[in-house]
């Protein structure tokens, strides 16, 4: 998953030091999460495309109306 950093960090990231405010890195995707949930990372859209398919993808599907009601 590529991400852009958001805040310096210290020590290594995934055996590499860590990258510099608003540099761009492809991390595995556990490590991207738990930047991404800390507010340490934002993701980024490679291509226009990709963010249409990632939107596209994340609306819920509709349910139809159901089952009728039991008459008593």
């Amino acid at each position: 998953m590529k991400v852009r950093i958001l805040e310096s960090g210290s020590g290594l990231l995934d055996g590499a030091p860590f990258p510099a405010v608003g540099e761009e890195v492809e991390l595995p995707s556990g490590l991207a999460v738990s930047l991404i949930n800390d507010k340490r990372a934002e993701v980024v859209a490679e291509k226009a495309a990709e963010t249409r398919e990632t939107a596209a993808a994340a609306a819920p599907e509709k349910r139809g109306p159901g089952r009728p009601r039991k008459t008593a």
